[in-house]
């Protein structure tokens, strides 16, 4: 319905326990319907890596983005984020232990298109406003996920961006 959009599909689990077994029912459905696609413009992601992997597994001509262990093996260990990932899709903070970690930074962008990676930040606990949208496009990030997008396009158009930021 949409062939000139750029779609991002996370996989999920329906219960409060986000039981792995009901991720990966998910990415085995999803791989099903996804496996006959010509499209090279999606993105299926998880918070759980497992589900990430399966979907690769099952369906590799698709891009993905790393769960929450590809990510941290990146971001902290300096290791692959795992097969198939062309972009991370990451919040600008995330919580652990009562501590607040700085995901989205300038060296974190720089290091991700410095190793083919594109960069697209969540917004969701870190809240949305024009200063913040314009901090993250200063620090080079390619794609914005918000949930005010009439207001984010303005500041693209006053900015003189169009909408080329869905894709790197």
């Amino acid at each position: 319905a949409f062939p000139h959009t750029a779609i991002n599909v996370e996989i999920k689990g329906r219960t409060k326990a986000e039981a792995l077994a009901e991720y990966l029912t998910n990415a085995d459905a999803l791989a099903r319907t996804l496996q006959s696609t010509r499209r090279r413009d999606v993105i299926v992601v998880s918070f759980k890596q497992e589900a990430v992997d399966r979907f690769h597994q099952l369906v590799p001509a698709l891009p993905v983005a790393p769960g929450i262990g590809g990510a941290a093996n990146w971001l902290l260990g300096g290791k692959s984020p795992g097969d198939g990932v062309v972009a991370f899709q990451l919040p600008i903070t995330y919580q652990l232990g009562g501590q607040t970690l700085q995901i989205t930074t300038k060296d974190n962008v720089a290091r991700a298109h410095s190793e083919g990676y594109a960069w697209h930040t969540w917004l969701s606990d870190d809240g949305e406003s024009p200063t913040i949208w314009g901090s993250l496009l200063d620090m080079g990030v390619d794609g914005v996920m918000t949930a005010k997008p009439k207001a984010f396009a303005a500041l693209l158009r006053k900015r003189g961006l169009g909408h080329e930021l869905h894709g790197r």
